[in-house]
C-alpha cells in the first residue's frame, strides 16, 4: 500500500519530490524516484509484503519497463508460478515484480489475470508510453491532468495542486453533483481540469495523446445458477476471499461492528490465523442504541477469542472536520468519515493491515432500497391518485433525527412509488432532491449549471444495466455508484490518512461475478435481507448476530448538530458567511437549519454537507495565491472534461 506520482513530457526533480512528499502519509516507509528523459515517477512506500526487497519504482532486468503501485494484487504467487513456467526469474518475492512482469508477458491482457486492489502506472522505455490502470471495484485512487505537453498523475489531488501553470478553479457541475450524491462521480472533480480514473479502467498516454478503455464490468444478464449447492459455493468463495487477503509480512487486524458483515470475515480470520484475532470496535458517548454496536461486537469476540479494542467517540470528532477535509482534498457529505478516521488513527497503533466487512451490503442486498424496490412493486397495485395521496401526507409528517430512520424512510417509500423505478430508486439515494436544489441554489450558480443535470449520471448507470430486473437493476448501480465513490473513498482516504492497510473482503471480483449469477431471491425474501449470507454464516456465528437486523456504522449527526456541533451552523452557515460565499440562498439555508432544529425534517446529512463544502472552500479555494482572487475562483465553473 502506497502513494504513487508521475511527470509525462516534462520532468522536473523538484516538482516530483514536492507531488511524491505530499503522499509520506500514505507511504511513511520509504521514497524511491526514477527519471527517464521527460519523465520522473516518485513512490512512498508503506511495507506490507517482502519488507527487505520491494521498494519501488522498479524496473525490469533489461532496463524497459518501471512500475510504480499502490495496492495489493492477492494471487501474485499464482501469477508468479505461471510466469516462472514462461521462463521469467524473478529477483524479489514482492506482488509489484509479480504485477510488472504479468504486464511485460500479456500488455493490457494481463489486467485480466489480476485479483486485488490496485492503481499502478508503468513506463515503456523503448515504446516512450505510459500505461496505468485501476482495480475493478475502485480501491485504489488514480487522478491525473493534462497541463500543455505536460502530463501528471497521483494517487491524491493534493499532489497534482502542487502543479504550474494550473489555475485552481471551482467546477461547479461537480458541486452539483456533490450535493446531489455527498460525492462527486468520476471522471469529474470538483477542480477544473483534474480528473479521476474511473475503477476498472486502464489509461494510456503516448506522444501527447491520452486514450482510455474499460476492461470489465459485472454482467447481471447472465443466466441465473439456480443450484441446490448455492450456500455451500457461497460458504467456498467467502472463505477464499477473506483467506487470500491474510498474506502479510506484518500484524493484521480487523474492524468489527457486531453485524453480520464484520462478524463474518472475522469469524473466518480465526479460523486461518494461528494468534487472536485483533479486533477494533467503535462505541459512541452519544447517540444511545441508535448507534453503538459494541455490545454485539463483544458477543463475537468472545465467541472466537480475539483481542476486543474499543474506541469510544467523544465530541472531539467535530475538530477533525478540517483534518478528513485535507484528506478528500475535495467535499465530501458523508459524516462516517469521521468515525473512521479516529478508528484507523486507533487501529494503526497496534497493526498496519485491517480487514473491513465493506460492500457487504452491496453484494448482499442489505440496505433498506432493497425491501422497498420490491415492497413497491405491490405497491403499485394501489390505484395511482390514492398513491399520491398517501405520498403528500407523508410530507407533513415530523422527522427524528436520532437515529431512528422509520418515517423518512416510509416518506421516501410512498413518494418514491408514485414515480417510474428508476426515479424512485433516485430520489431513494440522492440527498438533495431538485426541488431543494432549486431553492437553494442562487441565481448566480442557476445560470452557471443551466443545463447540467446531476441526475444523469446515475439514470446513465441504470440504464447500462441492461435487461436484468429491477432489484438487479439497483444492485448494479450501487456497485458502480455508492460502493466506490462513498464507501471505498472514505475507507480509502480515511485510513491511509494514518497509513493503514484496509483490505475488503467483499469487494473480491469473484464473489461478485458468482453472485450476480445467483437470482436476488436467493438474497432477499420478504423482509430478510442478505439471506444467502446468513445461511451461509451459520456454521460461523451465534444465532443471535445472524437474526440480528442492519445498523450501520453512521455517527449521530442530528443530535451533534443539536448539541456539540451547534456553533458550526453559526459559523459556517450564518446568512452572513452564505451571502459573501455566493453559492446558496440565505433564506434556504436557514430554512434547513430551523427545519432541524424543530424536528419538521431530518436535514442533518444536507447541513454536513454544507459545512463540508464551506470547510473546503477555506482550505483549497480561499488560500489560493494572490494572483487568484477570490472572485475569480467563485464562479469559474464551465465543466471540464477529459481529453
Amino acid at each position: 500500500m502506497c502513494g504513487i506520482a508521475g511527470l509525462v513530457g516534462q520532468a522536473d526533480d523538484d516538482l516530483i519530490r514536492a507531488m511524491t512528499g505530499a503522499l509520506a502519509h500514505r507511504g511513511p516507509d520509504g521514497e524511491g524516484y526514477y527519471w527517464d528523459e521527460g519523465l520522473a515517477l516518485g513512490h512512498r512506500r508503506l511495507s506490507i509484503i517482502d519488507l527487505a526487497t520491494g521498494q519501488q519504482p522498479m524496473t525490469t532486468a533489461d532496463g524497459r519497463y518501471t512500475i510504480v503501485f499502490n495496492g495489493e494484487i492477492y494471487n501474485f504467487q499464482e501469477l508468479r508460478r505461471e510466469l516462472e513456467g514462461r521462463a521469467v526469474r524473478f529477483r524479489t518475492r514482492s506482488d509489484t515484480e509479480a504485477l510488472l512482469e504479468a504486464y511485460v508477458a500479456w500488455g493490457r491482457n494481463g489486467l485480466e489475470k489480476l485479483r486485488g486492489m490496485f492503481a499502478f502506472a508503468i513506463w515503456d522505455k523503448q515504446e516512450r508510453t505510459l500505461f496505468a490502470a485501476r482495480d475493478r471495484i475502485g480501491l485504489k485512487p488514480f487522478y491525473y491532468a493534462q497541463i500543455g505537453a505536460r502530463f501528471a498523475f497521483a494517487s491524491e489531488m493534493k499532489s497534482l495542486l502542487l502543479l504550474p501553470g494550473w489555475e485552481r478553479k471551482l467546477n461547479c457541475a461537480a458541486l452539483d453533483d456533490y450535493l446531489t450524491y455527498l460525492y462527486v462521480p468520476p471522471p469529474q472533480t470538483i477542480f477544473q481540469g483534474l480528473f479521476e480514473l474511473p475503477p476498472a479502467h486502464w489509461l494510456e498516454w503516448r506522444e501527447g495523446r491520452l486514450r482510455t478503455g474499460k476492461y470489465w464490468d459485472v454482467d447481471f444478464t447472465r443466466e441465473k445458477d439456480a443450484s441446490r449447492e448455492v450456500v455451500k459455493e457461497a460458504q467456498e468463495v467467502l472463505e477464499d476471499a477473506v483467506t487470500a487477503r491474510l498474506i502479510s509480512d506484518v500484524p493484521l487486524g480487523v474492524f468489527l461492528s457486531g453485524g453480520i458483515d464484520s462478524s463474518t470475515i472475522a469469524r473466518l480470520m480465526a479460523n486461518h490465523v494461528s494468534e487472536p484475532v485483533r479486533a477494533f470496535t467503535l462505541k459512541f458517548q452519544e447517540g444511545g442504541r441508535w448507534y453503538s454496536e459494541a455490545e454485539f461486537a463483544r458477543e463475537i469476540t468472545e465467541a472466537i477469542g480475539a483481542e476486543s479494542n474499543e474506541l469510544e467517540i467523544f465530541a472531539k470528532s467535530a475538530q477533525l472536520l478540517g483534518a478528513v477535509t485535507r484528506h478528500f482534498d475535495e467535499p465530501f457529505g458523508n459524516p462516517t468519515s469521521i468515525l473512521l478516521y479516529q478508528l484507523s488513527e486507533a487501529a494503526r497503533r497496534h497493526v498496519t493491515v485491517v480487514l473491513a466487512g465493506d460492500a457487504g451490503d452491496e453484494v448482499f442486498l442489505g440496505y433498506p432500497r432493497y425491501q422497498g424496490a420490491l415492497l413497491s412493486s405491490r405497491y403499485r397495485s394501489v390505484p395511482l391518485f390514492l398513491r399520491r395521496m398517501a405520498a403528500w401526507g407523508s410530507e407533513h409528517l415530523p422527522e427524528a433525527s436520532n437515529g431512528n430512520h422509520f418515517k423518512r424512510r416510509a416518506r421516501e417509500f410512498l413518494v418514491g412509488s408514485c414515480h417510474p423505478p428508476e426515479l424512485m430508486y433516485l430520489n431513494w439515494v440522492r440527498y438533495f432532491d431538485q426541488a431543494l436544489l432549486n431553492r437553494l441554489y442562487s441565481q448566480d450558480l442557476k445560470r452557471e449549471l443551466a443545463g447540467h443535470d446531476p441526475s444523469a449520471f446515475l439514470m446513465g448507470l441504470f440504464t447500462r444495466a441492461g435487461g436484468a430486473d429491477l432489484i438487479d437493476r439497483i444492485n448494479y448501480t450501487d456497485l458502480h455508484s455508492f460502493l466506490p465513490y462513498n464507501i471505498l473513498r472514505y475507507s480509502d482516504r480515511m485510513s491511509m490518512a494514518h497509513g493503514l492497510e484496509i483490505r475488503c473482503p467483499y469487494t473480491d471480483h469473484k464473489l461478485i461475478e458468482f453472485l450476480a449469477r445467483v437470482p436476488w431471491q436467493y438474497k432477499l425474501r420478504g423482509n430478510r435481507t442478505k439471506l444467502l449470507l446468513r445461511q451461509a454464516a451459520q456454521d460461523w456465528l451465534p444465532e443471535s448476530v445472524l437474526k440480528r437486523g442492519k445498523m450501520g456504522l453512521n455517527p449521530p449527526m442530528g443530535v451533534w448538530l443539536r448539541g456539540h456541533l451547534r456553533p458550526l451552523l453559526s459559523e459556517y452557515l450564518s446568512p452572513d458567511q452564505v451571502r459573501r460565499r455566493g453559492y446558496f440562498d440565505p433564506e434556504a439555508v436557514t430554512e434547513l437549519i430551523r427545519d432541524l432544529m424543530t424536528g419538521r425534517r431530518d436535514y442533518s446529512l444536507h447541513l454536513w454537507a454544507l459545512i463540508s463544502f464551506e470547510e473546503w472552500h477555506r482550505q483549497y479555494l480561499d488560500s489560493i495565491p494572490r494572483a487568484q482572487s477570490a472572485e475569480a475562483a467563485k464562479f469559474a465553473c464551465q465543466s471540464s472534461h477529459p481529453a
